[in-house]
This record gives structure tokens, C-alpha cells and sequence, in this order.
């Protein structure tokens, strides 16, 4: 569903990825953890091109990402993108921020579109809140719209970009079932993320990346529980607490 080879990508003399390679396959929840600054988020951003890659290359769902000839808006449907800051139209309802997309990239009609919207706020447990606005929505509800907004155009993989950074606490939770319930519906997801506990229970496999590069990869037991790389180990460490 998604191959990474040899992706590098920097900015000036500042290089950020140093020749990454992954792949996930279908149905797949992939976790990525590590460090800040490792270059998780700049990664994931290039597989959806909101980041140029400087060298390598990236397969999404038949897509050659790093094709000069690319349909970028083809490319962003099949590939969802959920961030870290939720990214909602203030002046929208929570209802027209997920009817957009399908109007203005799947030239849906406004009654189709808002139908269509309308089950993907239900799907994540916002039905009732459709004629919201994102001032009217916890941070978590803003969240589960961005998540919706990415469901509604039926993508074969979503990326979420560390979804649950910019939550209280007690929000968290809310987002990481609706995450949860994807997977069990066969959703083929990569997920950048701090909640080690998260990972630990619902991922298929657990990425550790550092230095730009992937440290090492396996199940999330065999990573949490039986880290090789000391680099792993060292991280693993300080997130001790966080693991169930």
C-alpha cells in the first residue's frame, strides 16, 4: 500500500532524512515513534507531497509519488492526511469542513457531499455535532472532524501526523478509539505518535526512526519489550511509564 525506498529530504545544508525505507502493507496500523526532531513528521509529509523529497522514492497505492507527472489531487485522495493541529475552517460547520473536499476535489454535488459528510461524523461519533462550528468543539470533538474530513474521501491509507499532541489529557483517549475503530474496519493507517502506550496495544508493527534514518522495526513486542539497538533501548527508557 505504501513503499518507502532511500527517502532523503533536506533543507539547505540542513539534512533531515537520510535514506529511509519502509513499507506497509494493506490493513496495516504502523506506528512510528522516536525523538523530536527525528525527521517522523518531515517523512510522513513527502509521502502526501506537502514536502518535496530531495532523493528516493514513495509508492502509495500505485502512485509514484515522486513522479514529475504525479496527479497531487488524486494522490491526496487516496492517501488521507489527519494533523496535529486539526487545520478546520473556523467559518465552517464541522459538517461543510468534511463536505469541502468532497465538493471541491471530488465534484460531488452539495447535497452528495453533505450526505456523505454527514456518515463520516457519524462513523466518529459526531453526528449530533454536524452543525457545529470548530469554536463550538473540544479540542478532541476538532480532531475526530479532522479524522472525518479524511475518512469521507475513502482514502486507501491515512497518515496521521501525531493527532493527539495537541489534546488535554482527558481527550486523548476519545481520538485513539476512533483510531481503534479504523483498524478494526481494515483501514490501512501510519501514524507518527508519542502515546507509547497506544502503539504498544494497537499496532501491527512499531517503527523507532533517530538521525533521520530507521533505527529498527518490528511487532510492537518484540520492539518494546526486546528493544536491540541501544539507541531504542535509550528511548524506550524515558517513555517507561507510558507503556501499559
Amino acid at each position: 500500500m505504501l513503499e518507502i525506498s532511500g527517502l532523503h529530504k533536506s533543507y539547505g545544508s540542513n539534512v533531515v532524512l537520510r535514506g529511509v525505507d519502509l513499507k506497509v502493507n494493506a490493513g496495516e496500523l504502523v506506528c512510528v515513534i522516536g525523538p523530536s526532531g527525528s525527521g517522523k513528521s518531515t517523512m510522513l509529509r513527502c509521502c502526501n507531497l506537502l514536502e518535496t523529497p530531495t532523493g528516493g522514492s514513495i509508492l502509495a497505492n500505485g502512485h509514484q509519488v515522486t513522479s514529475p507527472t504525479v496527479d497531487i489531487n488524486r494522490l491526496r485522495q487516496d492517501v488521507g492526511m489527519v494533523f496535529q493541529q486539526f487545520n478546520l475552517y473556523p467559518h465552517l460547520t464541522a459538517l461543510d469542513n468534511v463536505a469541502l473536499a468532497l465538493r471541491n476535489v471530488q465534484r460531488r454535488s452539495k447535497a452528495e457531499a453533505q450526505a456523505l459528510a454527514q456518515q463520516a461524523l457519524e462513523q466518529v461519533g459526531l453526528g449530533a455535532k454536524a452543525r457545529a462550528y470548530p469554536g463550538e468543539l473540544s479540542g478532541g470533538q476538532q480532531q475526530r472532524v479532522g479524522i472525518a474530513r479524511a475518512v469521507a474521501l475513502k482514502p486507501q491509507v491515512i497518515l496521521f501526523d501525531e493527532p493527539t499532541s495537541a489534546l488535554d489529557p482527558e481527550l486523548v483517549e476519545d481520538v485513539l478509539n476512533v483510531m481503534r475503530d479504523l483498524r478494526q474496519r481494515g483501514m490501512t493507517m501510519l501514524v507518527v505518535t508519542h502515546e507509547m502506550a497506544f502503539a504498544h496495544a494497537a499496532a501491527d508493527r512499531v517503527v523507532f526512526m533517530d538521525g533521520g534514518v530507521v533505527v529498527e522495526q518490528g511487532t510492537a513486542a518484540e520492539l518494546f519489550e526486546h528493544p536491540r539497538e541501544p539507541r531504542t533501548q535509550s528511548f524506550l527508557a524515558r517513555y517507561g511509564s507510558q507503556r501499559p
